[in-house]
């Protein structure tokens, strides 16, 4: 019997709870077993500010998550969906830590823990559901599922931000989506990843050039309720700190790894820098990247690859890189270099892990990105599609001719009504020949 194209695949389920397992085992038992002390776990102190907004949204106050200092640079759409959790911790009486108190062994940790790993359940269905569509063989399908989970677990495990892998395991289901020319699912959940993190507005251009000039108002209609009720919402009791947060986006160059364009970025003072206005590059190249795509519209492989550059375009051109970052163009290179083979599956699984790896290290502006940069444009060439593609944008079907005989034997049940309300004797009102004959 044959298996239902949307079922669960067993791997998937087994890669998460091994994703569970061995995040909670390294924060539980790390400092235990290699360290060998028993007063701490290791949790990531960023989750803890994207806990402390669950908290405020809990507490019916959604305007206050950028005034109350938890240092958010993007829409509050994933403390929204954690806020439940956070309230259930509040009524265990669950210790936590928050953005200013750390505690060595929060309570509350053991509940967010799992609930956020098993958040990267939403990048491997939505990477396996694009792979699927692409008509990726299951044996590369199981291996992209470990490259996707690989590149995630930092970004979850050590960093604490499950909203990017979130807002990558949407995207990929809108892009399934785009393909399958289903625009109004599209447009929902481009919106409902650009809520959970707003580096997916790089792909807005890409999707608008695949719909169409006459689709595009419709798809940036829907894509715009979630993000925009969550903008609306914070922007009017509190316009100023919402605006700095979101366009400046403070970042810190002595703690995380700046780059050559920390140089050009506004200084915002005590060693704080405005990493905003740099993206403005990555958007206007993801924009150009966009205007390409719609040469491409019809065949899917290159759709996908624009979108993987787009996401390049936002790593290449970021003034402080925090390693997390490249986790969105790691994991959708993957995705096209499974569709293309397997040699360029093993070579885009080595160039993802080395710069999953590399950019925890501290070196150089220069060379940190130089290698950086190199690692992602091996990517990009090993998702290149092929130099057949076939087309795996579902067109659009047209209808079925119409000949002049099947006219005059359709039936016109309401003739009455065609003849203003007059039938005349003899004529049942239901043929067209009759039609005919009453016009001689």
């Amino acid at each position: 019997m044959a298996r239902p194209a949307n079922s669960i695949r067993w791997w998937l389920v087994a890669i998460v709870l091994v994703f569970v397992g061995t995040g909670m085992a390294y924060s539980l038992l790390w400092a235990d077993v290699v360290r060998h002390d028993t007063h701490y776990w290791l949790n990531p102190g960023d989750f803890w500010s994207t806990w402390r907004n669950a908290h405020w949204v809990g507490w019916g106050g959604l305007s206050y998550v950028y005034t109350a200092g938890t240092g958010l640079v993007t829409l509050p759409g994933f403390a929204v969906v954690l806020s439940p959790f956070a309230a259930l911790a509040s009524a265990l009486h669950l210790t936590e830590s928050s953005p200013f108190v750390s505690l060595p062994k929060p309570e509350a940790w053991l509940l967010a823990g799992p609930v956020i790993m098993a958040s990267v359940a939403i990048a491997l269905a939505g990477a396996d559901a694009l792979a699927r569509h692409l008509e990726v063989s299951p044996g590369r399908r199981r291996l992209l599922a470990l490259g996707v989970a690989g590149t995630s677990w930092p970004a979850i495990v050590w960093w604490g931000h499950p909203e990017d892998v979130v807002a990558l395991g949407i995207a990929a289901y809108a892009l399934t989506r785009l393909l399958q020319r289903r625009f109004t699912a599209t447009g929902w959940l481009l919106g409902l990843a650009i809520a959970m993190q707003l580096y997916v507005i790089v792909l807005v251009p890409v999707f608008m050039a695949v719909v169409g000039r006459r689709r595009v108002a419709p798809l940036l209609a829907r894509a715009a309720i979630a993000p925009g009720f969550l903008f609306v919402a914070v922007v009017v009791p509190a316009p100023r700190e919402t605006l700095h947060a979101l366009w400046n986006q403070p970042n810190f160059p002595t703690v995380d790894h700046p780059t050559p364009w920390a140089s050009l970025s506004p200084s915002l003072g005590h060693h704080v820098i405005a990493a905003g206005p740099a993206r403005v590059i990555a958007l206007a190249l993801a924009a150009a990247i966009g205007v390409v795509a719609i040469r491409f519209r019809e065949r899917g492989m290159a759709v996908l690859w624009l979108c993987c550059a787009s996401l390049a375009a936002r790593t290449v051109f970021e003034a402080v890189m925090v390693p997390y970052y490249v986790m969105p163009v790691v994991a959708l290179a993957l995705v096209g270099a499974a569709a293309a083979g397997w040699r360029r599956l093993g070579v885009a699984m080595a160039a993802g892990g080395f710069v999953t790896v590399d950019v925890f290290w501290h070196y150089g502006p220069w060379p940190y990105w130089v290698v950086m940069t190199a690692a992602v444009l091996v990517l990009l060439a090993a998702a290149l599609p092929a130099r057949s593609p076939v087309q795996t944008v579902q067109p659009t079907p047209a209808p079925p001719p119409v000949r002049e005989a099947d006219l005059l034997d359709r039936p016109l049940p309401h003739l009455d009504e065609v003849l203003g309300g007059y039938v005349p004797p003899g004529v049942s009102g239901s043929s067209a020949d009759e039609v005919l004959h009453l016009r001689r």
